[in-house]
């Protein structure tokens, strides 16, 4: 065992009412005792304080102890302590509550501000990226594999997607085409155009 070792074990040992520094320096002659308590009292092991006109030694849970049986005022001090503590123990699953709905919230409105960076310019440069890498040997690509696509990189719902689609076409009529069929697209005078290719 290490004098370390030693000294904790022999301190532990005396419980409640401690061990005089003295003792401890008549027990253990063969190394420097004053080193070894400063090492454990500097690890947070030990505590060292004046009962009377002689210096005790305890552990850090027992110190805690004699206090609250000698000492008036600090028995008085950690009974607050402890009634804070259950105060906050019982406050603190309707602060994470709190809390949890405050992120909740943030991530909503980030998605909302997401969204509001969609516009009608950067929806066309992706729209026209999709149908440019896509494109078959006849032009053509369906609106729903085209929405798959954008609906995720600007996190838009079906109608969201289809409303900027119509603009889109309107917009820039010379450069798109649309054509009938499909299960998904936009109405066009009553039909249901679910391809769409560059002009």
């Amino acid at each position: 065992m290490s004098s370390e070792e030693l000294v904790l074990e022999k301190i532990l040992s005396t419980g409640l009412v401690g061990i005089k520094k003295s003792d401890l320096k008549r027990e253990f002659t063969s190394f420097d005792l004053d080193q070894t308590l400063n090492s454990l009292v500097n690890d947070g092991k030990v505590c060292v304080d004046k009962k009377g006109s002689a210096y005790y030694c305890w552990t850090p849970e027992v110190y805690l102890k004699y206090l609250n049986n000698v000492d008036p005022k600090f028995r008085i001090l950690n009974d607050r302590i402890k009634f804070i503590e259950r105060k906050l123990d019982g406050h603190s699953s309707s602060l994470r509550d709190a809390i949890n709905s405050l992120i909740e919230l943030l991530k909503a409105e980030n998605i909302h501000s997401q969204k509001t960076l969609v516009n009608l310019d950067n929806f066309k440069i992706e729209f026209d990226t999709i149908l440019t890498k896509s494109n078959n040997s006849i032009g053509w690509i369906g609106l729903g594999d085209v929405r798959n696509e954008l609906s995720q990189k600007f996190d838009l719902n079906k109608d969201e997607f289809y409303e900027l689609v119509e603009q889109l076409v309107n917009t820039y009529h010379n450069e798109y085409e649309l054509s009938t069929g499909g299960s998904e697209g936009v109405i066009v005078r009553g039909l249901l155009h679910g391809y769409v290719r560059s002009i």
